[in-house]
């Protein structure tokens, strides 16, 4: 197979028209067109399904897209690796994470990579359903939770401390809640049901008691935000990561239940695919972002401590 032609066919694919790729690659619509051809010829499969006003992969497509993605990587890298232009760092990202983490903690960071390297495109999801990293050709997911998929590389860059958190109004309804044996009816939890985020059981631990609570729901969410906002209207209590909560703890919006008590750490890490060749613009921008929320991490345990 010609790389030429996969580069045109991954083109289409990305731009979604022909006449686009066309106009992107200096070609002729119609040269494209013939090579697509060729190359559905060659394979003797369909690859794209054509239509007046859109394109649409076939399932044979999809998965030789994928694959044609990581040649060309695969290509783009070994060029840099053995010319002059290796400190050039350019191409696409596909990143995907859950909402919250997008909005509250890398959002920016990957706003600031983008700045300083401005020949990279960066394709960000931010989703909290259950997603398949090889299969839909992510080059890195951040998880929150345990890794359990072991042909995944992980990165872990920070552990988020878990608090259990109910409203003044709340407990002012339900009572006060002094000791484990308290979380029982008539109290309530807030549910969250995340694929993005594993959330354990309740398990509180002191010294060498481990409790496990199950406290019956009224409401089950998929995010953790619409936990947090549930729990500051008083529909029960939650368990919230420290960073989600920490304004509404300080200004008394929120009640730390149990203080003595230890909750398990929630761990963050970027995964991503085991590539014996990983581009270089993945290793600078996974390095990049470790590094900012290493130094976020130092600077909120400084304002701590002072």
């Amino acid at each position: 197979m010609d790389l030429n032609t996969i580069a045109m066919f991954t083109q289409v694919v990305e731009c979604g028209s022909f006449t686009q790729a066309a106009e992107m690659l200096d070609l002729t619509k119609s040269t494209i067109s013939r090579k697509i051809a060729e190359l559905e010829s060659h394979l003797g499969v369909r690859l794209l399904t054509r239509s007046t006003r859109n394109l649409v992969l076939t399932q044979e497509g999809e998965a030789f897209y994928q694959s044609c993605v990581q040649m060309l990587d695969i290509m783009e890298q070994a060029e840099l690796e053995v010319t002059a232009n290796q400190d050039l760092i350019r191409g696409r990202l596909n990143v995907v994470m859950p909402v919250e983490l997008g909005h509250l903690v890398l959002g920016q960071y990957i706003n600031d990579f983008l700045k300083l390297y401005p020949n990279v495109t960066i394709h960000l999801e931010l989703t909290n359903r259950e997603v398949d990293i090889i299969g839909e050709g992510i080059d890195l997911y951040a998880q929150i939770g345990d890794i359990t998929d072991s042909s995944m590389v992980a990165r872990p860059f920070h552990s988020s401390q878990r608090v259990l958190v109910a409203s003044p109004e709340y407990l002012a309804q339900y009572g006060e809640i002094n000791s484990p044996a308290d979380l029982k009816p008539p109290h309530y939890q807030i549910k969250i049901y995340n694929a993005a985020v594993k959330i354990p059981n309740w398990h509180l631990k002191q010294a060498d008691e481990d409790v496990h609570v199950d406290l019956p729901y009224r409401l089950r969410v998929n995010t953790i935000t619409s936990s947090l906002m549930a729990c500051l209207d008083g529909l029960g209590i939650a368990i919230l990561p420290e960073f989600i909560c920490r304004e509404h703890l300080r200004e008394g919006r929120l009640v730390a239940l149990l203080p003595d008590w230890n909750m398990s750490n929630a761990p963050v890490s970027f995964v991503y695919p085991q590539r014996k060749l990983m581009p270089k613009r993945l290793r600078v921008f996974i390095d990049y972002m470790i590094s900012r929320c290493e130094q976020r991490d130092r600077a909120m345990k400084e304002n701590m401590s002072g």
